[in-house]
């Protein structure tokens, strides 16, 4: 039988928002394992205590970011729009039905004049991570990094060619370890200046403080980078930080990983990251702070250089080069170039191999990397770091930038990655929660059985 439905979008309603929000909504569990009451204490300086008009609740204002991050909404307009109709939503924020919700503009007018001169996003975000080590989801000692491009609020074709001098970064530390070399085999110690280089970079015109980003097999364009820092045990981010999308991946590494180590206080004992990372600075980092590396395999120089070094075997102890085929030894006669590389050479000078004043470190992090216990760790690097960033891309909205500017973007990204950290947080807790009242309701039925056979053992001696 057909059922033709009569128009009831008049009908009064005699329910709550407690009642029509399901039981398994993500913002329920949300809202039962995360604190947001210490927002207020972080902001208290940002407001008046007795001039002015009543203010929106503060914890409602990041809340609804968090709305438009968790569900990936485009933008503060849409998703205002979609609070006034969402009961979930509603429930969340704590504004009942019949009350009118917040402006879209109000939270980026209480940023222009309250949040984006202070530390109140990267404070949100460190107070969250500090929440998933209470919950015990954080680990501390083993993190994966890297970097991936966030599409710029800017057309790519639409550009400035610029020339720049950039200043050439120095291994001050090396060139200090290499003249120590030289004078040790009674030769003059290198000069070393600052090389200035003139290089033709592109910048937007649309946003001036995004990077023109270019790698092979990779979309072109106007980008920001996050380099991102997740968390071994359940996949926490954190750190998030964002630069010009032109910056190397190494160059903040070292930075953000003290960051970290200051912030949280973890000791870090394992790092899992890409071959864009196998820098002579990070690979000295690992080795002094005793952190076991594993970068992801990188060749070096052409392959006929490689096959001809390949037919030579070094003698640490003799610290000489000898041919496999002819037993031809290359001695070290105290030649170094400026950028660290050894010469070792045959009595005619006709057969030369060069070896860096560091080559141990090539051998110790390539151990590393073999082992099981590397490959392991590089292969959960992939699992972690590379799902955190799909995850972002695919249901939070982390695909393009929404806002012009290096500084606005961190302020979101902190936003952001912390409602990823809490939608983590709640469903793991939940889930812990499940599975302990599974246990206990098996145990409890267990120990009933065991009663009844007990009773009716009695029952039958009897």
């Amino acid at each position: 039988m057909i059922t033709i439905n009569k128009n009831i979008q008049s009908e009064i309603l005699m329910t709550t928002m407690e009642e029509i929000v399901p039981e398994d909504s993500l913002f329920r569990k949300i809202d039962k394992y995360i604190d947001f009451t210490f927002i207020y204490d972080k902001v208290k300086d940002l407001y008046s205590e007795n001039n002015g008009r009543p203010s929106i609740d503060p914890v409602v204002l990041f809340k609804l970011v968090f709305i438009q991050a968790l569900e990936g909404i485009k933008s503060m307009r849409q998703t205002c729009k979609k609070i006034k109709v969402d009961a979930e939503y509603r429930w969340f924020l704590g504004i009942p039905f019949g009350k009118e919700t917040p402006h879209f503009s109000t939270f980026s007018k209480n940023y222009e004049r309250r949040f984006k001169d202070s530390d109140i996003f990267e404070e949100i975000f460190v107070e969250i991570v500090n929440q998933a080590i209470k919950y015990n989801l954080v680990d501390g000692t083993t993190f994966y990094t890297d970097s991936t491009h966030k599409k710029a609020n800017a057309n790519k074709n639409k550009y400035d060619d610029e020339i720049v001098k950039v200043v050439k970064e120095r291994r001050k530390w090396l060139e200090e370890e290499i003249n120590e070399e030289r004078i040790k085999q009674g030769r003059k110690p290198f000069e070393y200046k600052d090389k200035i280089e003139e290089k033709h970079i592109k910048v937007s015109t649309t946003d001036k403080e995004s990077g023109y980003y270019h790698r092979d097999n990779k979309e072109k364009g106007f980008m920001y980078l996050d380099h991102r820092t997740v968390d071994d045990k359940c996949n926490i981010i954190v750190d998030a930080y964002i630069t010009k999308g032109n910056i190397h991946d190494a160059s903040p590494f070292i930075g953000r990983t003290e960051y970290i180590k200051k912030t949280f206080g973890f000791d870090i004992k394992k790092y899992g990251v890409d071959s864009g990372y196998l820098t002579l600075d990070i690979k000295k980092y690992f080795i002094e702070n005793n952190i076991f590396g594993v970068f992801g395999y990188r060749r070096y120089g052409t392959k006929e250089s490689r096959k001809e070094k390949s037919k030579y075997e070094y003698v640490k102890e003799l610290d000489i080069y000898y041919e496999k085929e002819t037993g031809e030894i290359l001695e070290y006669k105290g030649l170094i170039d400026k950028n660290g590389y050894k010469k070792y050479e045959n009595i005619n000078k006709t057969k030369v191999v060069r070896r860096h004043i560091h080559e141990e470190w090539n051998e110790i992090f390539r151990e590393n990397r073999l082992s099981k216990e590397g490959r392991e760790l590089y292969q959960k690097r992939k699992e972690h770091v590379e799902r955190s960033f799909a995850d972002s891309k695919q249901n939070h909205g982390y695909r393009y930038a929404m806002y012009k500017g290096e500084k606005k973007n961190q302020h979101y990204t902190w936003l952001i990655c912390a409602a990823q950290n809490m939608k983590n947080i709640a469903i793991k807790n939940d889930n812990v929660g499940k599975t302990s009242l599974l246990l206990s309701s098996i145990l409890y039925n267990s120990i009933k059985i065991l009663k009844n056979i007990i009773n009716f053992n009695k029952i039958t001696c009897s």
